[in-house]
């Protein structure tokens, strides 16, 4: 199999999740009540605040753009940088969590699911389609 055939099918992931965080930076942007009411534990921080919460949609249009961006030029740093914001707002994710005491709970689930499995499985596809192609871009 061509090495242009093996990077597109493991980039299929990665080109899911960026799609689906722009997707999501948009919806979050245009808005930001829903976000704020229909997603678990956001709530938990506090009352609504619509400026902090585009800013946090744009991130993640930026984080879907730059990563779709590097996907279609083949530059694995690209992708991967793309994912950096996304890993750290994860981990602190994971902080929150550890600080409400461990609860396996709604919020825990839909953390994992949307915020904190999925940056890290984009990094890892990139980086184990690197190695195996062979390439440094």
């Amino acid at each position: 199999m061509k090495a242009a055939t093996r990077r597109t099918s493991a980039w299929a992931l990665p080109g899911t999740v960026y799609a689906l965080w722009l997707l999501a930076g948009i919806s979050i942007f245009v808005a930001p009540v829903h976000f704020h009411a229909l997603t678990p534990g956001v709530a938990l921080f506090g009352p609504f605040n619509a400026h902090f919460i585009r800013d946090v949609g744009l991130v993640y249009v930026a984080s879907g753009l730059v990563g779709l961006y590097g996907l279609r030029s083949g530059s694995v740093p690209v992708g991967v940088a793309a994912a950096l914001w996304s890993c750290l707002h994860a981990l602190f994710h994971v902080h929150v969590w550890i600080d409400r005491g461990l609860p396996l709970d709604g919020i825990f689930l839909f953390d994992l699911s949307f915020v904190i499995v999925p940056p890290f499985l984009v990094v890892m596809v990139l980086l184990a389609s690197r190695s195996q192609t062979g390439t440094s871009s």
